[in-house]
């Protein structure tokens, strides 16, 4: 195909007329043509002058220049410029003329449209061919900078040792350029005779045997001096363009490789000196290099346990101890590091410490070291440390020694409690301090204080006792520094003592007194009383406070009555007298005026003072609570406000305790979401239960439980069912959060329930459509990776990065057709496989044509690993992801090469048949127009038999024509029902009274097109033979059909005869037709051959076909 979006064609014909209409005819078979007409070869070429034109159609006999003369001239400007002779003269001469001046094709002109459809196929083939050249080259010179940009060394050489091809590799290691390189020999360049020598014979050796040489070493003194070694293959070559022998290498340098080789025998002489034990494990955790050191711990020889497995060093406790605790770990984490107790030789025990490191094949790097001294040493000095911690532990205080390295030696549990933070004090041993303390910090109000304080003592190294310092939680603790020398260095010890409960028995007795003076005026409460036998009035300060009036102001009782607001000063008075005279208490929220005349709402509170049993005075307190007040009275409104909204929304609102033991408020939607009532509500908090969903109200239950146990993260979102007895099942989504007291304490739940059944049943939908989808997509996954993998031809799957395609996927066609390694593709770029030619048609817009979907076919050269040429035919198009976004190709290409050979071959013998076609129809073209005009004006019987010879004429061109292009070879044979064509075939043949029995019930592998032929020439020549009453036979063989007829059949004599061309026995038969079966049964690759019929008849038997297998086949 071609893969621009058009093909611009230049047609010179000097019929202007005739041009116009094959103008038209082309463009309307081949959309992407753009032909433009001009009448005179002088025109053409002002046209090439100014426009670029993909091909050249133009006419032979022209004035001025003739069609040749044209082409000489157009070949000086481009010699390789698509240029196609259309001429109605046909000649040995001109078509001989022609190709020797270059011309790409020629066709002869004919009186049918056929014509024009050969002319478009040539023009399509001419011009991709063309295209196809450019790509190849532009393949060869992105092979020639792929080859350059190798590290390696690529060279060719004949036999006489010069370079065919050099990298720039090679180039640079003999100190010279690819061009000086390449037509010399080594001796050139090289300094070493002897190594020129070796060379040399390394290359004949090639050359001779036709087998690869694998050179593992070989020493090339490269342009600088510096000596590289080289490991080296050498290959048979055989170059294209000349008939010598020669040798292709690739080198690699190894100077490096052997470099490390040294330096891992080196490691290797210093593992085997090395003090600690090393081994080396594989993946069955068996020996395969262990040190002397490690084998001295067990008191073996390292070759004693090479092949053992590390069970045999450990006995059985430890062996399912490292199984249980320690591979594990290394399978995680990759290494371990710990202590283990070994088995020697003799049985005794040995304590190691050891590393073990995995390896990326599942083996195991091991080292070692013996430390049953430093265990031993370590018991004795556990013994002492024991007794040392029994002391500790019972000490009355939090207890921190570290040593000099500020490492804890030792602390009790009790520090932890002490500073209120657990601390098991085991874990602690051990530990930096510093890290310890900052942990610790934030146990303390001043964290940095802290800290610094620590450093502060430990630079000065002086004692210092019953420090206090303050914890977060505002505990106070006294802390002592007591610097101190052990043998193995200097030493601290750190003793933490709570003495809260102390300090706040001190300040509690401090605060008592100011406590009592600050009450009243925190509180806002004042306190008063009266005497009854002096009728004397005594005021606190803030009782003078809350009246509004100062300290000095004289205020008797009856003051202090009439300050009471108007409406309650008769409810105080009898509550006066009533605690007066009979001691009765009261407790009253009333109404004051303050001197300013503001109103303010007090809680007044009053009790009797008895003395001998009398009542001697009262006295009470006197809160301000307007505040309170107002914020009840807007509580209420608000409560108002929210019982109106809660009563018209569809929502169920409620408020609990967090015991669930009563109902506080529901509003009427309880109904409409749970199926009880308001009053069915407050009756029983849990009524909402009993239209539960019974599948969902166990996990309600286990929430209330977790609700009560408190260990539940507020607010709780949950989703559940409701029986609802009106409505059926429903879904509902409850949101409770709770309500806190001053304390922080959750003592309130409050709750909305919200019927959620449509959003449910429309995610349910969704589901069910996502679940559907996924399926689908997942059922179209695999059957288009079923069919990418077993697509015939070769599929490629392509990224666009920078423009470029990237291959991501490819089947099994792809690569066994080109024959590279699999991991090799993925992520190369697609032109690596292009020839230079094609790669330039991708690069010059073809691949940006095919992202955008500009074309569907075309002609692509790849290159096998072998170095073939692959011709490919290509069909492309863009690659989107789920949300239509082009992300690449999908390319398939289909193998071609063997059809492009063939249409070589074709396409000689058509061009051929065109000129002969041309030359006989274009005089019987004339004969017949002439009759038909001289039949209209008389009536004769004269032109009645000239009609019947010209008739008989055209056959006979027919007949030629169809013998000279059935020559060719079939190469596109397809399945088709055997039996359907046939009787396509008996229906297009003038079959008269004859009578077919068709016996065929088989597919074929064949062109049907021309296996059509064949049928429609036996049917007629057994018509021909045996009368219009014959009857046909159609049958099968076992490797084949058979068609035979009940006529007079054919002499044996004549078996070996009619098939040659032009015999035949009737006078107005051709004698071509058989021929022309034998050709066409010959393309195939088929037998034929003629015998008796069953019936006397003829019978026709054709062999070797290949027929499509059956299900049922193997």
């Amino acid at each position: 195909m071609i893969e621009s979006t058009g093909v611009s064609v230049l047609l010179v014909d000097d019929d202007p007329a005739l041009a116009g209409l094959t103008a038209d005819i082309l463009s309307e078979q081949e959309s992407q043509f753009a032909v433009e007409t001009v009448t005179s070869a002088s025109e053409g070429l002002d046209r090439l002058a100014t426009d670029n034109f993909d091909c050249i159609v133009s006419d032979y006999d022209m004035p001025g220049q003739n069609g040749i003369e044209f082409l000489k001239t157009v070949r000086e400007e481009d010699p390789a410029l698509p240029f196609i002779l259309y001429t109605g003269k046909g000649s040995e001469a001109v078509a001989s003329d022609a190709i020797a001046s270059g011309v790409t094709d020629y066709l002869q002109k004919d009186s049918g449209t056929a014509q024009y459809t050969i002319l478009a196929n040539q023009i399509r083939n001419a011009v991709e061919r063309h295209r196809h050249r450019d790509r190849a080259q532009a393949t060869r010179d992105q092979l020639r900078q792929i080859i350059d940009m190798l590290p390696q060394l690529v060279f060719a050489k004949d036999e006489t040792g010069e370079f065919l091809l050099a990298n720039e590799a090679t180039a640079d290691a003999y100190g010279t350029s690819v061009n000086n390189l390449e037509g010399a020999t080594d001796a050139d360049f090289a300094d070493s005779k002897e190594q020129v020598s070796q060379f040399r014979s390394d290359d004949q050796a090639v050359i001779a045997s036709g087998e690869p040489k694998q050179i593992p070493k070989e020493t090339l003194t490269t342009a600088d001096g510096e000596t590289r070694l080289l490991e080296t293959t050498k290959i048979p070559y055989d170059p294209v363009e000349t008939d010598s022998n020669a040798v292709l290498g690739i080198s690699t340098d190894i100077t490096q490789r052997k470099k490390r080789k040294t330096e891992l025998e080196m490691q290797s002489a210093a593992m085997e000196a090395a003090m600690d034990g090393i081994s080396i494990l594989n993946e069955d955790h068996e020996y395969i290099y262990m040190n002397q050191a490690h084998a001295d711990i067990f008191d073996y020889e390292a070759g004693e346990l090479l092949g053992s497995t590390w069970r045999r060093l450990y006995g059985d406790d430890e062996i399912t101890r490292i199984e249980r605790d320690v591979l594990p770990v290394v399978e995680e984490k990759g290494e371990w590091r710990g202590e283990t107790v070994g088995k020697r030789r003799d049985g005794t025990t040995v304590s190691q410490e050891i590393t073990l490191s995995l390896l990326d094949d599942g083996g195991l790097i091991c080292t070692n070291r013996d430390i049953t001294e430093r265990k031993e040493r370590e018991q004795k000095i556990k013994q002492t440390n024991t007794v040392l911690r029994t002391i500790v532990e019972n000490l009355p205080m939090g207890v921190l020694v570290e040593d000099a390295e500020r490492d804890v030696l030792m602390a009790n549990d009790l520090l932890g409690e002490t500073l209120g933070k657990p601390i098991d004090s085991d874990q602690l041993v051990g530990r930096d301090c510093a890290a310890a303390a900052e942990e610790l910090k934030n146990q303390f109000a001043d964290p940095e204080g802290f800290i610094q304080g620590i450093a502060d003592r430990i630079e000065r190294r002086e004692a210092v006792q019953n420090e206090e310092l303050t914890l977060a939680d505002n505990r106070v603790v006294e802390r002592d520094y007591v610097p101190y020398t052990l043998p193995e260095g200097e030493a601290i010890l750190w003793l933490y003592r709570d003495v809260t409960e102390r300090k706040q028995r001190k300040e509690e007795l401090e605060r008592s007194s100011q406590f009592l003076r600050d009450t009243q005026e925190v509180a806002a409460v004042g306190g008063w009383e009266f005497t009854i036998q002096s009728e004397s009035l005594r005021w606190s300060d803030e009782m003078y406070h809350i009246h509004g009036v100062s300290r000095e102001t004289n205020v008797t009782f009856e003051d202090a009555i009439e300050s009471y607001h108007p409406e309650d000063r008769e409810t105080l008075e009898k509550a006066f007298n009533g605690l007066a005279t009979e001691g009765d208490p009261y407790e009253l929220e009333v109404r004051i005026l303050t001197v300013e005349g503001d109103v303010r709402w007090i809680s007044a509170l009053g009790e009797p003072e008895y003395e001998d049993n009398k009542i001697v005075a009262v006295q009470g307190t006197f809160q301000d609570i307007t505040e309170r007040k107002e914020r009840e009275q807007e509580l209420r409104m608000v409560r108002e406000r929210f019982e109106r909204f809660a009563g018209n929304v569809q929502d169920a609102f409620f408020l609990l305790p967090t015991d669930y033991s009563e109902t506080k408020y529901v509003n009427p939607a309880v109904e409409t979401i749970y199926g009880i009532t308001p009053e069915e509500a407050y009756d029983d908090p849990t009524a909402w239960l009993q239209h539960v969903h019974t599948d969902d109200k166990d996990e309600l239950l286990k929430n209330l439980e977790a609700q009560q146990d408190g260990i539940v993260e507020w607010p709780i979102d949950q989703e559940f069912r409701v029986n609802h007895p009106n409505r059926g099942v429903r879904w509902v989504q409850a949101r409770l959060d709770v309500i806190t007291n001053e304390n922080g304490d959750p003592f309130r739940i409050t709750g909305v329930t919200t019927d959620i059944t449509r959003r449910i049943e429309r995610k349910q939908q969704l589901e069910q459509q996502t679940e559907e989808l996924e399926h689908l997509a997942n059922k179209y996954e695999s059957q288009y990776r079923t069919l990418f993998e077993e697509a015939p031809v070769m599929t490629v799957l392509t990224r666009s990065e920078d423009d470029r395609p990237i291959i991501e996927d490819y089947n099994s066609q792809f690569v066994e057709t080109l024959g590279y390694d699999a991991d090799a593709i993925t992520g190369s770029e697609l032109t690596e496989f292009y020839t230079p030619e094609s790669e330039e048609e991708l690069q010059s817009g073809g691949y940006s044509r095919s992202i955008n979907g500009e074309f569907t076919r075309e002609k692509r050269n790849l290159v096998a690993n072998d170095g073939e040429v692959v011709e490919a035919l290509l069909r492309s198009v863009p690659r989107r992801t789920a949300d239509g976004e082009i992300i690449g190709t999908v390319a398939m290409y289909i193998d071609i090469t063997e059809r492009e050979s063939v249409k070589r071959t074709n396409k000689r013998l058509e061009e051929f048949t065109s000129v002969v076609s041309h030359d006989l129809r274009n005089p019987l073209q004339i004969a017949t127009g002439g009759i038909e005009m001289a039949s209209i004006e008389c009536d004769s019987d004269y032109l009645d038999e000239a009609k019947k010879g010209l008739n008989r004429m055209e056959t006979l061109i027919d007949d030629l024509l169809m013998l000279a292009r059935e020559g060719k070879e079939v190469t596109d044979a397809q399945p088709f029902d055997l039996a359907t064509m046939i009787n396509g075939c008996w229906e297009t043949v003038d079959t008269g009274q004859a009578a077919l029995f068709n016996n065929i019930e088989r597919s074929i592998l064949a062109d049907k097109s021309r296996l059509k032929q064949v049928f429609e020439n036996l049917f007629r020549n057994a018509i021909e033979h045996g009368g219009s009453d014959v009857t046909v036979t159609v049958g099968e063989l076992d490797d084949g059909f058979y068609i035979e007829d009940d006529g007079p059949g054919i002499s044996s004599e004549e078996y070996d005869d009619i098939f040659e061309a032009g015999y035949s026995k009737s006078a107005d038969g051709t004698g071509f037709g058989l021929s022309i079966v034998e050709e066409i049964i010959a393309a195939h690759d088929w037998q034929i051959r003629v015998t008796g019929g069953s019936d006397g008849g003829a019978r026709f038997e054709v062999m070797d076909v290949e027929f499509e297998k059956s299900s049922g086949e193997v």
